[in-house]
């Protein structure tokens, strides 16, 4: 596997960090904890994520979680939080019109992770696959990044994560 880098964390990979049991949630742990050891490494997740995170915890009237998430989706040492820009949400439009299927708070983790110059995006939803790129005449982006790999969180992928942090 590539370098670690920028890698970019759906919503999907906290459920399984913090609310799951098992050898997938145990990696994610180490690599949470090993992030702050590497400079050339960063982990980035956007303000939807905590949004879409916070909505089970409130209807269940679970204020541990909701505190927990909030504190957790918070700029720290080893996360970085981008913000809703309005940018981004272009970007997620110019993204569906070329992806079509894809559903829009997919398309706005992966604009995001896209402008925040990820290489990768970290995801268990199957219905974001393959590569992406924004490409369009009518809304150039500044500069043409590469192209935006999904990965999975799985036990296999995660090893090799936490083997390039270890390198």
């Amino acid at each position: 596997m590539a370098p670690f880098g920028a890698i970019y964390l759906d919503t999907n990979v906290f459920v399984i960090a913090f609310e799951a049991k098992g050898e997938v949630s145990e990696l994610l742990s180490q690599i949470f904890n090993k992030i702050d050891e590497r400079r050339d490494a960063r982990l980035i997740t956007s303000e939807l994520t905590l949004s879409e995170l916070l909505g089970r915890p409130i209807r269940e009237n679970d204020e541990f979680t909701v505190a927990q998430y909030e504190g957790l989706i918070s700029p720290g040492t080893w996360l970085e939080v981008f913000p809703m820009a309005r940018r981004a949400l272009t970007a997620a439009a110019t993204l569906r019109a070329q992806s079509l299927g894809v559903k829009l708070p997919d398309a706005i983790h992966i604009a995001t992770a896209i402008r925040a110059n990820c290489s990768r995006v970290l995801t268990g939803d199957l219905g974001s696959k393959g590569t992406y790129s924004l490409t369009s005449r009518m809304m150039p982006m500044d500069p043409s990044p590469e192209p935006l790999t999904v990965i999975r969180p799985d036990e296999p992928t995660l090893t090799s994560l936490l083997q390039s942090l270890a390198a």
